[in-house]
């Protein structure tokens, strides 16, 4: 089982890169995070938003991130 642990706020979103590889979670607590998905570890925190994360999905090659958020605006990163 692996645990992944960071998020201050309940889940709202999880989904896998296409290749298995990573892991991203979306959370109320205004961050989307990605994370190794063999070890569990932390890659990278998107962060800045000023209302909770609805849904966070990755582009298709797994290179880009799109999430939506409460303040109903969407973004790439």
């Amino acid at each position: 089982m692996l645990v992944l642990v960071g998020h201050t706020d309940r889940l709202t979103a999880a989904s896998f890169s296409r290749d298995g590889k990573f892991i991203l979670t979306a959370s109320a607590d205004k961050t989307a995070r990605v994370w190794d998905a063999a070890t569990g570890r932390p890659v990278t925190i998107l962060a800045g938003e000023t209302t909770a994360i609805n849904h966070a999905n990755f582009s298709p090659d797994g290179n880009l991130v799109a999430i939506a958020s409460s303040d109903k605006t969407a973004k790439i990163w």
